[in-house]
């Protein structure tokens, strides 16, 4: 029969330890494959938080929803009237009545400013006017 025998080995003493602590060279820690994909993936996630608290805090949807551009007017030209008149009635606070008649003739694609009775004619809208 065959008996196991223990080896007991002494402690080293406090002074050993700080002399070995000093001459062990810096270790430096690589993370692994898998560490790396953990740290890359909660990385992302916590973009995708600050992505979502900052959408929420600014409220950019309701920002981005009244941003349709007002759809603008057609009206038909009745005898007599001249671009000058729709400028009058038409052009938006502050415009100038000749920027506005511009601006008619360039979105009617007009060579003057001659309009005929039953001419179809689109009137810039205040936002676009106001460019």
């Amino acid at each position: 029969m065959r008996t196991h025998t223990a080896t007991v080995l002494p402690f080293p003493r406090q002074e050993e330890q700080a002399c070995e602590a000093v001459a062990r060279p810096r270790v430096r820690l690589e993370p692994t494959r898998r560490g790396r994909r953990l740290l890359t993936g909660v990385a992302f996630l916590l973009g995708l938080a600050v992505a979502a608290i900052a959408l929420l805090a600014l409220d950019l949807p309701a920002a981005l929803a009244g941003t349709e551009s007002a759809q603008p007017a057609v009206i038909t030209v009745e005898a007599g009237d001249t671009l000058w008149d729709y400028a009058g009635e038409h052009a938006p606070e502050g415009m100038d009545e000749a920027e506005f008649v511009d601006e008619v003739r360039g979105l009617n694609h007009l060579p003057t400013g001659r309009i005929t009775a039953g001419q179809q004619l689109e009137l810039p809208a205040a936002e676009d006017a106001s460019r």
